[in-house]
This record gives structure tokens, C-alpha cells and sequence, in this order.
């Protein structure tokens, strides 16, 4: 569970970094290309984040549940 949390949250850290500069990009030159990818690079780093979150609770409910 380690491995998938240092992985997950790296790989969402990542995303988040490379929708920053894709936005630098586009603030300085305008183009609308890169306010896109920007925003879907966010959209995806999003969705890890949401998908940590998810399989944490699920992780912390079945152990609450096997005891």
C-alpha cells in the first residue's frame, strides 16, 4: 500500500507540476493550446488524487471490517 501511495500521489505531483508550467506557457504567449493542456493535465492529476482518496477509504473500511 506504500508503493501505490508513494506512486499515485508522485505520479499526481507530476501532473500538477507540468499543468503549472503549461499554464506559465500560456499566460506568457497567449496561445490557447496550452490553457487545454493545462487543463487536462489538472483534470488528470485530479482524478489520481480522487482515486488515492478512494482506495485509501475502501483500505481503511475492510480493515475496519476484517478487524
Amino acid at each position: 500500500m506504500v508503493i501505490f501511495s508513494w506512486v499515485v500521489l508522485g505520479l499526481a505531483g507530476l501532473l500538477l507540476l507540468c499543468s503549472g508550467i503549461s499554464w506559465a506557457v500560456y499566460v506568457a504567449n497567449e496561445d490557447s493550446d496550452w490553457r487545454r493542456l493545462a487543463l487536462k493535465l489538472f483534470r488528470f492529476s485530479m482524478v489520481l488524487v480522487l482515486l488515492f482518496v478512494n482506495v485509501m477509504i475502501y483500505a481503511h473500511i475492510v480493515d475496519g471490517l476484517t478487524g
